[in-house]
């Protein structure tokens, strides 16, 4: 749908068909509210992206490596090993590494095993911090999850799967409801907005669980 078509139906449910009491502004505003939301709950929206990484350098700025999208959570982690073999790294924490080695941060350069992200510091890090043969341009790719865009014009369509963009509806609606003071309606649309975020997560799960016994089947010719 486009923001057009989504802002008429808002005012469908909302009972105006003109802006009378809500602004074009005011619901526009709303469906970039409803949209970055909908991409924060569900981690709807994918991307990958290549990375250079220098020698003896553990800690970059996610936003640095990242520079097309504002990253939310990440999925997976590849390195190219030595310049030679794609290898997928463990996911850790630095609580986990100061845990396991209290002096890790010292620890000499090397081939990179494990990564962590701190998504509020706004930090990626590497452990081992890569070596001379261990650094370069594109030696790691990551796949994550992604902010939405806002849109600015009535003929664009939200970047969240269509299935998701009626909850971007609920989310206006229920601001509007709450905006006018009606509790129970605004409760209502409420409900329905965080059923369908719950549904998309409960089917994705699903495929997820398919995949992995395709892939465990495959692994067993």
């Amino acid at each position: 749908m486009t923001r057009s078509e989504i802002r008429s139906l808002i005012r469908k449910r909302l009972g105006e068909t003109t802006a009378s009491f809500w602004s074009d502004t005011e619901l526009n505003s709303w469906i970039n509210d409803a949209c970055t939301d909908v991409a924060f709950r569900s981690k709807c929206l994918k991307g990958v992206n290549y990375f250079t990484t220098i020698t003896g350098t553990g800690e970059y700025a996610m936003s640095a490596l990242v520079t097309a999208a504002t990253v939310l959570s990440i999925n997976e982690v590849y390195y190219l090993q030595n310049g030679l073999t794609w290898q997928k790294l463990e996911a850790t924490s630095r609580t986990e590494l100061d845990i396991m080695n209290p002096t890790w941060k010292s620890t000499d350069a090397g081939t990179p095993q494990k990564y962590y992200f701190d998504r509020e510091e706004d930090i990626f890090g590497l452990f081992q911090k890569p070596d001379t043969d261990n650094a370069g341009t594109s030696y790691g790719q990551i796949y994550y999850t992604k902010a939405h865009v806002d849109i600015s014009g009535d003929s664009e369509s939200p970047q969240v799967p269509d299935y998701l963009q009626p909850a971007v509806v609920d989310f206006v609606v229920a601001n509007g409801y709450e905006q006018r003071g009606f509790g129970d309606k605004a409760n209502d649309a409420w409900q329905k907005y965080y059923s369908k975020i719950h549904d998309y997560q409960v089917e994705r799960h699903r495929e997820k669980e398919d995949e992995d016994i395709v892939m465990k089947n495959y692994r067993n010719i």
